[in-house]
């Protein structure tokens, strides 16, 4: 007599889909605040694409309260779900503000390797998780390699350039001690430099296995 394992499905929940809807408002939010001078089009466009890869299979990829309301309108998404993408948008817009905020107030100069405020390890927490959630999503959901490399290769960019001007957008520990060790930072700003790319990825592995659905962790019995 066989067994057949029964597969789970590809449902998102609701608080995973707003999760979704309120971390990639977050992060186009804060690519349009913080991208370098004359380049925010493209870094905004950039963000767009990348989230689309990696949280288009949980929400949509909406991230844009008049998306929804379009949506809505042509009765093409509930009302009510549309009401809760929205507020989550908004929460996600309000928190990139504060951070974007809180990074420009302390900013001296272009940083190179050497921080030029006191916010450059939030810049590289920042950086890492753009890099290491995109990477993570990728990775769990599936996605076709040619369309994965061209997201890492983007997020990659985009947390370089949103960090780049308070941190020198360094986003690996690796890099890091070899600028250390070569004397291009110090090692109490080292140390930082080491610690958050690490924290940025636990926070960005976590956050992208919390939106996964159930069929994008399974695993084959024979492969446990």
């Amino acid at each position: 007599m066989t067994t057949t394992e029964q597969l789970p499905d590809a449902v998102h929940s609701m608080s995973q889909r707003l999760t979704a809807e309120a971390i990639g408002t977050f992060l186009l939010v804060t690519s349009a605040l913080l991208a370098p001078a004359g380049t925010t089009f493209a870094v905004v466009g950039l963000t767009l694409g990348v989230m689309v890869v990696a949280i288009g299979k949980v929400s949509g990829a909406q991230i844009n309260p008049a998306v929804t309301t379009a949506l809505i309108a042509a009765r093409q998404f509930p009302l009510m779900e549309g009401l809760q993408y929205i507020v989550a948008q908004i929460v996600g817009a309000v928190l990139a503000m504060l951070l974007a905020t809180s990074l420009l107030r302390g900013l001296g100069h272009p940083a190179g390797a050497v921080p030029a405020n006191a916010g450059f390890w939030l810049a590289e927490l920042l950086g890492a998780f753009i890099l290491t959630f995109t990477v993570t999503r990728v990775v769990v959901s599936k996605v076709e390699v040619g369309a994965a490399a061209f997201a890492i290769g983007l997020a990659l960019a985009i947390g370089i350039g949103v960090a780049g001007a308070f941190s020198g957008g360094v986003l690996n520990p690796a890099i890091a001690l070899s600028l250390m060790f070569g004397g291009l930072i110090s090692f109490g700003n080292g140390v930082l430099y080491l610690v958050m790319p690490l924290v940025g990825g636990l926070i960005g592995g976590l956050m992208a296995r919390f939106l996964a659905s159930p069929a994008e962790l399974y695993v084959p019995a024979g492969r446990r």
